[in-house]
């Protein structure tokens, strides 16, 4: 079985738990694209379900499927039900990166599966975690490079979520495919996007894009994964040579 295979079988038998037993189930972490697959794969078949990797907009997401007694528009767990966690880093000794803590944090033979967002700060580092290994990481994640660290456990509804810095793009298209739109708000050339498209690198919606040609609309959300993310917030009529004047807000 491929890896896709594999995480849609699991969440097959997530859901049979769910619907036969009446309980919440959930899986680990899902990247962009494990998420975009799952999507897919529940989008006609069980719409009560949640993504949520702790924050509004996290990157990495746990898949809920929810009984039917609770509404998703509702959703929220208690501490005791929640399983995740935050793990607040502080360390004074060097500047630490995102890099720096996934690496430490692997280096302790944990899954990635079990890591979701991590965000660094001036003085450390919050990070999203499953609280399964929050035992673990207490007697163990003392390193990050040379750089000692002090760690504590807290709920996840204490962590106060990164404040979102935008900057508004303004630029002209020849039209609103998804390549032109890609190219014009991260800076790359059409075949680059191209090429990124076909490598299952851009996400339209938090799903996974795979025609070059898809028409983007005012609202869209698009990734690009290693030039970030942004929204496309109008179209403004055109420019004397004919062209489509277009607003973004791009993620800094």
């Amino acid at each position: 079985m491929t890896e896709t295979e594999l995480l849609l079988s699991l969440i097959d038998d997530k859901l049979r738990k769910c619907e036969d037993g009446y309980m919440l189930t959930h899986t680990h972490f899902l990247s962009l694209s494990e998420r975009s697959s799952a999507m897919a794969h529940l989008k006609n078949r069980y719409p009560n379900h949640v993504f949520w990797g702790g924050y509004p907009d996290a990157e990495r997401s746990v898949l809920f499927l929810l009984p039917e007694y609770m509404e998703k528009d509702d959703f929220s767990l208690e501490d005791e039900d929640d399983p995740l966690c935050l793990v607040r880093v502080r360390t004074s000794s060097a500047k630490l990166t995102h890099r720096d803590y996934l690496g430490a944090l692997l280096g302790l033979e944990l899954e990635r599966s079990v890591i979701g967002d991590i965000l660094v700060g001036e003085h450390g580092a919050e990070i999203i975690v499953m609280k399964s290994i929050s035992d673990y990481l207490i007697a163990n994640f003392e390193k990050a490079g040379s750089a000692s660290l002090k760690i504590t456990i807290d709920s996840i509804k204490n962590l106060e979520p990164p404040k979102i810095k935008t900057e508004f793009i303004r630029e002209s298209v020849a039209s609103l495919r998804l390549d032109n739109m890609l190219s014009a708000v991260f800076g790359v050339s059409r075949s680059d996007a191209v090429e990124a498209i076909s490598r299952g690198m851009v996400f339209l919606n938090d799903t996974e894009a795979t025609k070059p040609d898809a028409r983007i609309a005012e609202g869209d959300k698009l990734v690009l994964r290693g030039r970030g993310k942004a929204y496309f917030r109008e179209q403004s009529g055109t420019t004397r040579k004919g062209r489509l004047s277009v607003l973004f807000e791009k993620y800094i």
